[in-house]
């Protein structure tokens, strides 16, 4: 019996760390009896127990008593108190006996089960440790990366308002310089001889308004010639392509009456001011008639249409009407620009001649020929802004003067171009400057 107490204090000795106080520790020869008596009440099915701690009393001190050993008896529980203090194990033991090893072999089972599970819990502990560390390394690379973008997208915009800062400096400090198109001061002739008129292919009568096909022909209204003449490219000879080409005028769909205007659409369709016809012709491309599109017998009227000009994104077509002192548009038939008779105030004209669309501020340049200057209307108001001339209407040969203006045109820099009829002179005005 005292070899099984022993295994049992050896087993109880590895096994401090399960119940963790100085009570429970057992030294190599004796065995707690704080720990016997959990045993006891961990296998009450065991009634030997009772026993292992009469061992252990007399294993402790031989020099105690009998009375505190029956004391020591009473503090077992309920069913150890009824064993003998000096019976020995009885035949009918031997069970007890084998129940008490398999007790100690279950302790030991317990302590390798709990020196695994420790072990276990060590290792999970590392395993945790490892996932942190991962974690944080991960999210450290996370960090520096988003820094190396941020520093990246920095740079770059700090270069952006550099470029810009440094730029609008150099503009500062360079001279202002305005595109111009300008006049060569030797003119060329095209078409014509000196001062001579005639009605023969390389001749004019008084040739009027001028027009640009797609390709870039040049198109003349040969005024008192009553036809439309087509410039043979590097030739000075030109081919009638409208009216009679023997000068005849009439007011027959494929004759003209001192047409003036010329105007293209996108399709190469050509539009004719015929001013004594007092309508608009169109005549489709190579064609041998014109259609009467305003004017005539149609619900538009017109009277003596000098001026055309078309709004490229809407297709409509402005009409300068000299005789009624006003721009009518096609096909509507909309005055879209004075009305109130001939005249020198903001909401009036004084026999409007040439004509001119301008897409930017959508408004009309308007040769205002008997006023002597040239103004722009915005589509959409009721009055004009002065452009170049006298304000008033005056006349006069110098610089800021204008004398019976019939033409004009805006080059794409917004400069104009003024024909000085009278004066016999193209006139310049660069944009933004008045007179």
């Amino acid at each position: 019996m005292s070899k099984i107490t022993q295994q049992i204090s050896n087993s109880a000795l590895s096994n401090v760390h399960q119940y963790g106080s100085e009570k429970s520790f057992v030294t190599d020869k004796s065995i707690s009896i704080t720990r016997l008596d959990q045993m006891s009440k961990n296998h009450q099915h065991h009634p030997s127990l009772s026993q292992l701690h009469a061992d252990a009393w007399e294993s402790n001190g031989s020099n105690k008593n009998s009375t505190d050993k029956e004391k020591y008896i009473h503090q077992l529980p309920d069913h150890a108190q009824n064993l003998k203090l000096n019976e020995p194990l009885s035949t009918s033991s031997k069970a007890t006996h084998h129940e008490n090893v398999v007790i100690v072999n279950h302790e030991k089972n317990n302590i390798k089960n709990i020196w695994i599970n420790q072990k276990g819990s060590i290792n999970d502990h590392h395993q945790q440790k490892r996932r942190k560390n991962y974690k944080r390394s991960c999210l450290y690379r996370k960090k520096y990366l988003c820094i190396c973008l941020s520093t990246i997208f920095l740079c770059i915009a700090i270069a952006i308002v550099l470029a810009i800062v440094l730029t609008n400096l150099e503009r500062k400090n360079s001279p202002l310089i305005t595109p111009a198109l300008r006049w060569n001061t030797s003119g060329i002739t095209i078409v014509g001889i000196g001062s001579v008129s005639g009605k023969t292919s390389n001749l004019l009568n008084v040739p009027y308004g001028l027009g640009f096909d797609s390709s870039e022909t040049l198109y003349i209204a040969d005024h008192y010639n009553n036809r439309i003449q087509k410039l043979i490219t590097s030739t000075s000879n030109c081919v009638t392509v409208a009216g009679h080409f023997n000068g005849t005028s009439g007011i027959t769909s494929d004759r003209l009456n001192q047409p003036v205007g010329i105007l293209f659409d996108s399709s190469d369709n050509m539009y004719v001011a015929d001013r004594l016809n007092h309508r608009v012709q169109l005549w489709v491309k190579d064609a041998t008639y014109g259609i009467t599109v305003a004017g005539g017998n149609t619900s538009i009227s017109l009277a003596r249409p000098s001026g055309l000009a078309r709004d490229p994104d809407s297709g409509t077509i402005y009409i300068s009407e000299s005789s009624n002192h006003r721009v009518t548009s096609y096909p509507s038939g909309i005055v879209v620009a004075a009305g109130n008779g001939a005249g020198y105030n903001k909401n009036q004209l004084n026999v409007p001649y040439g004509l001119t669309y301008e897409s930017v501020s959508k408004s009309l340049i308007i040769s205002n020929g008997n006023a002597n200057n040239i103004v722009r209307w915005t589509l959409g108001t009721n009055s004009w802004t002065h452009v170049a001339g006298n304000i008033t209407g005056g006349s006069g040969n110098t610089s800021t003067l204008l004398n019976l203006p019939i033409g004009s045109t805006i080059d794409p820099m917004g400069n104009i171009y003024v024909a000085d009829a009278t004066n016999h002179r193209i006139q310049f005005f660069l944009a933004g400057e008045p007179d």
